[in-house]
């Protein structure tokens, strides 16, 4: 299943991002940083680009 996470680099998507990739989830997550995205893709997710701005 393919899962969309908005706050994968926060203190709740830390923890969800690995756990639901391990049980065989594909996860997207959004990050406006380059350390977001290198977090999200560390994690084994994928990520999209979002401005709030």
């Amino acid at each position: 299943m393919r899962v969309f996470l908005a706050g994968a680099t926060g203190a709740i998507g830390r923890w969800l991002v690995p756990g639901l990739v391990t049980a065989g989830h594909d996860v997207v997550g959004t990050s406006g940083t380059p350390a977001g995205v290198d977090a999200i893709r560390s994690m084994g997710g994928y990520w999209r680009h979002h401005d709030c701005r």
